[in-house]
């Protein structure tokens, strides 16, 4: 680490994921302000979470994945605390919610459907009680979402923690946006990824792709006015999938599967100058911290367009760029990144470790330097180490998954290692629905913890 240059850490933590006792079976926004103020106690700086955008389509699982928006500008009703929005006036109202918050709250997952019918009846009543206002149900909702997101934001910023949200590479094709701007998007060909290690087929998104020669002609307005609502919110920005702006994997529509895809442009000699230009037009004036999920199979010319443009990339030591090496030296990365030790699309630290015996002695002797014979499970004390490296990295930012922070105290974490990944990309019919074990209530009364995060920021400077 160079001392000339600042560092800090962060968590990251979907806000569906976020429990606390006052919450009704999910996460919600005024949550952001107790996992604040847990912040303030670590020394962690910034609070990183998935996109938070409505995906109603019909209430159900398939709504429960956060990167299928519908719109692009509205947020999700089900992270509203509906006690602030109003209070129900019929006694028996109240005592029914009062008992399905209670059994929600219970449950050790998030079970979506039940959440967001509870939520929306509990909504429409209160509604019902404020007609005379007259904004539509929708915009109601909005305007609700909109001022409890700005009250923890102001919360944060008060505390001087920063807020980093998700901008998904595709949109839900019957979204407002595909509805409004048909011609920006090519209906008949889908997104995904090509077959690599997270998915043998590939990976098929279900987004249209875009029509980028009709978004150069509006000047790429779509895409401006889509990061002026994020500014609302937060002061940095993840590009989901950034490699997508150079060239994206294209599966005509009713393909079997991914593998059916190619890339878009096929010719790589323009995939430079169109990122270029893509992502300058569209990110190069603005305050955000912009940072891009550069994973996969990078094409050559994408770090040197994301240096060039101060976009920050992101090195996961598990999933090593040069991939002659088993895992990468958190020293050698970029001071313009992000490190972490895994993405919501990945095992936490204690699933990978279990996952690979082999591989994960290998780490424990090669990384980590111990002589003896590798635990079988990833002890807290190799938890911790682990964390101790990254924090000794060389990247600007370390943002750490929230699940992996826990695992450094074996009394507090989770005995259910594998229930804690958010998401397996190789499962279409992924159910987006972990929880945290513990309360944010706990997790702020955790000394222990609280004391060891804090030692080893300050010990790395971050």
């Amino acid at each position: 680490m160079n001392a000339a240059f600042p560092y800090h850490a962060g968590v990251a933590v979907p806000v569906f994921s976020l429990r606390s006792e006052d919450s009704c079976g999910i996460g919600e926004f005024l949550d952001l302000k107790k996992l604040a103020d847990w912040c303030v106690m670590t020394g962690l700086k910034l609070i990183q979470i998935l996109p938070i955008n409505d995906t109603t389509t019909d209430g159900g699982w398939s709504d429960s994945y956060p990167y299928k928006s519908i719109s692009t500008k509205a947020l999700h009703p089900i992270y509203l605390n509906l006690e602030k929005v109003g209070v129900l006036n019929d006694e028996n109202d109240r005592q029914r919610f009062l008992e399905l918050k209670k059994e929600l709250n219970a449950k050790e997952f998030v079970d979506y459907p039940a959440v967001f019918e509870t939520k929306m009846w509990y909504l429409k009543k209160v509604y019902a009680q404020k007609r005379s206002k007259k904004p539509d149900f929708y915009e109601f909702l909005q305007q609700q979402c909109d001022k409890q997101l700005s009250e923890a934001v102001d919360y944060l910023h008060d505390r001087g923690i920063m807020l980093k949200g998700d901008l998904p590479i595709g949109v839900n094709r019957e979204s407002d946006d595909v509805k409004q701007n048909p011609h920006l998007f090519n209906l008949d060909m889908e997104t995904g990824a090509p077959p690599d290690a997270f998915s043998a087929k590939g990976q098929n998104w279900g987004f249209p792709t875009y029509n980028w020669t009709a978004m150069e002609a509006e000047n790429f307005q779509w895409w401006k006015d889509r990061v002026a609502w994020f500014k609302k919110y937060f002061d940095a920005l993840r590009i989901d999938h950034i490699l997508g702006f150079f060239r994206i994997w294209e599966i005509p529509k009713g393909s079997p599967d991914a593998s059916f895809g190619h890339y878009s442009p096929e010719d790589p000699r323009t995939w430079e100058i169109e990122g270029r230009k893509r992502l300058q037009t569209i990110f190069g004036d603005n305050s955000l911290l912009i940072c891009g999920e550069d994973l996969g199979m990078v094409a050559p010319c994408v770090p040197g367009v994301m240096r060039e443009l101060g976009i920050l990339s992101l090195e996961v030591q598990r999933m090593p760029k040069n991939s002659s090496r088993p895992f990468s030296d958190p020293r050698e990365n970029p001071y313009l990144s992000v490190d972490t030790t895994g993405t919501h699309d990945m095992p936490t630290i204690r699933g990978w470790w279990e996952q690979d015996r082999e591989l994960s002695a290998r780490y424990y002797h090669e990384m980590l330097h111990h002589t003896d014979d590798a635990p079988y499970f990833c002890e807290p004390y190799v938890c911790q180490e682990i964390i101790q490296q990254h924090f000794n990295s060389s990247s600007q930012w370390v943002i750490i998954p929230i699940q992996d922070y826990i695992a450094m105290d074996g009394d507090f974490r989770w005995d259910c290692t594998w229930e804690e990944q958010i998401n397996e990309p190789s499962n279409p019919n992924q159910k987006w629905k972990y929880r945290m074990h513990q309360t944010l209530e706990e997790l702020i009364n955790n000394e222990r913890l609280t004391c060891k995060l804090k030692n080893m920021i300050n010990k790395y400077s971050r």
